[in-house]
């Protein structure tokens, strides 16, 4: 796995008409990604996670982003 500070993904809030909101992430390094299983992309994705509900700007964005937080871990915990 990688470590904390490894982290190869970045996570954004992202709002809709439709919903409260989602939790899109981005690649900072395309090729990186190609080698990893998904147990360690999922893990990429919680560490982003984490990083991200220290910027959350209003309330909204933290619930979505601990329901997001929530389901990586239990995701993560099945995949194990």
């Amino acid at each position: 796995m990688v470590n904390s500070s490894e982290c190869l993904m970045i996570a954004k809030t992202c709002k809709s008409n439709t919903s409260t909101g989602k939790v899109i992430y981005t690649v900072e390094s395309p090729d990186s990604i190609m080698y990893l299983g998904k147990k360690d992309i999922l893990f990429n994705q919680l560490i982003a996670c984490e990083k991200l509900i220290g910027y959350a700007k209003d309330n909204s964005d933290q619930e979505v982003i601990r329901s997001e937080i929530s389901e990586l871990k239990l995701i993560l915990d099945l995949v194990s």
